[in-house]
């Protein structure tokens, strides 16, 4: 029987499916029991992937879901982990200062949400618990000037082992791209073993992908992942535009291609692109493009003004605002509407052919920062889930900005199964 995932402040699953998708010789060994969590677009993602069984929706601080998470899966579940929710630790989030007063986010309460996890790990007593979280958190200290992240190891230390065999560390800090997924995204892991089950160490994830080294295969690039999907084109909005234009606009946007929720995918795109990428790519397409999934979801192009299309085309790879104010002071001024001063690298175009930069929540609010590389505009829900390496068989639930948000907080699934996998070959099999 394969070994039952408690997923708590689960999301969009990411974590759990990693776990789920690994399956040696195609047997099944891990599977979602319960997955939990407070928002729900993500519970709706989460049924339409598992049915309504196995989703339970609410506040894990609520004693009511405390009862209900602990009755259903007491002696059910040998596995709990959880991306405990991380925007007071995160560095680009209240962190990064910029016209915020740090001293109320010294005593931010969403810092004690481990404790919540722990009441369940201590009722249900797994084997196995696994917490992921940003980088900022090995930083980020608590009232008393004790680093949170010591904090969590030494109340967890009394009945799991944390002790890793590849270091001294009681924590891996792994990089998404070094594991196949076309972003570079560092995140903290942390593995408890439980000392009453077995008393071994706790085993590293080998990286499979590196920038430059011939042991490992390359990174897989932003081209790899989505330049088989068809191009698609931005509706202009009405902002900052007069009436006359807004007239011309109107009928442009009626005839544009700007993509649908859901089309059929067509196969030869796929061997279009196959054909011009390396194996680094053909591996990825083996994880996100299951056999026999016709449809292509959510590649829809973000609505954008007029001036954020045409600095769009004028953004080179890689380029920031910062450095195309630099590069065109008078079409900066012109095109930019915020202030310099702050939020510097506020648009980026992303690099054709390395991986994206690291995708956040902020994504549902505007996807400036993750400019396509070739077409005027940011990018489409499903480009952001094929960064992210989800499945394009995975459907998230909601509007196009809830969407954007589940996707940009969740952990790579091809990351996640990497850990899974270093779980079943060195724990599990032992």
């Amino acid at each position: 029987m394969p070994a039952q995932i408690l997923d708590l402040f689960a999301g969009a699953g990411g974590l759990s499916l990693g776990f789920e998708l690994f399956q040696p010789k195609g047997q099944r060994v891990f599977e979602v029991y319960r997955a939990v969590d407070i928002d729900k677009y993500a519970c709706q993602t989460l049924r339409t992937r598992y049915g309504n069984e196995r989703v339970i929706e609410g506040d894990i601080r609520d004693e009511k879901v405390q009862k209900k998470i602990i009755s259903e899966c007491k002696g059910k579940v040998s596995i709990i982990m959880g991306g405990i929710p991380c925007q007071s630790f995160s560095m680009i989030g209240p962190r990064s200062g910029y016209g915020k007063k740090m001293e109320k986010f010294k005593d931010d309460q969403r810092d004690q949400l481990y404790l919540e996890f722990k009441k369940i790990v201590d009722a249900l007593n797994p084997n196995i618990i696994i917490i992921e979280n940003v980088k900022g958190i090995l930083s980020k200290k608590d009232i008393h000037g004790r680093k949170i992240i010591d904090n969590i190891i030494k109340d967890f230390e009394k009945a799991y082992n944390f002790d890793n065999r590849n270091n001294n560390t009681k924590y891996m800090l792994l990089n998404a791209a070094n594991y196949g997924v076309p972003q570079r995204r560092e995140r903290v892991i942390l593995i408890g073993i439980n000392k009453q089950w077995k008393n071994i160490k706790v085993p590293y994830p080998e990286p499979t992908h590196a920038e430059e080294n011939n042991s490992y295969l390359p990174y897989v690039t932003v081209f790899d992942a989505i330049g088989d999907l068809p191009s698609v084109s931005p509706k202009v909005t009405k902002t900052n535009l007069k009436p006359k234009q807004i007239k011309q606009i109107t009928k442009r946007n009626r005839y544009l291609r700007n993509g649908k929720d859901k089309i059929f995918y067509k196969k030869e795109w796929l061997q279009k692109h196959l054909s011009r990428i390396g194996t680094s790519g053909k591996e990825f397409f083996e994880f996100v493009r299951p056999n026999g999934y016709q449809f292509l979801d959510h590649h829809i192009a973000r609505s954008q003004q007029f001036s954020d299309i045409l600095l769009f085309r004028y953004l080179r790879q890689g380029e920031t605002a910062k450095e195309f104010a630099k590069r065109k002071p008078r079409l900066a001024k012109k095109l930019i509407k915020y202030s310099m001063d702050t939020f510097l690298d506020k648009y980026r175009k992303q690099k054709w052919l390395e991986p994206s930069t690291t995708l956040f929540a902020h994504l549902e609010k505007d996807g400036n920062r993750f400019v396509h590389p070739k077409q005027s505009r940011t990018i489409t829900p499903r480009e952001a889930a094929r960064l992210q390496s989800f499945p394009d068989d995975y459907i998230f639930e909601g509007p196009i900005s809830k969407k954007f948000r589940q996707i940009g907080n969740a952990v790579p699934p091809a990351m996640s199964n990497s850990i899974a996998k270093a779980i079943y070959s060195e724990i599990l099999c032992d």
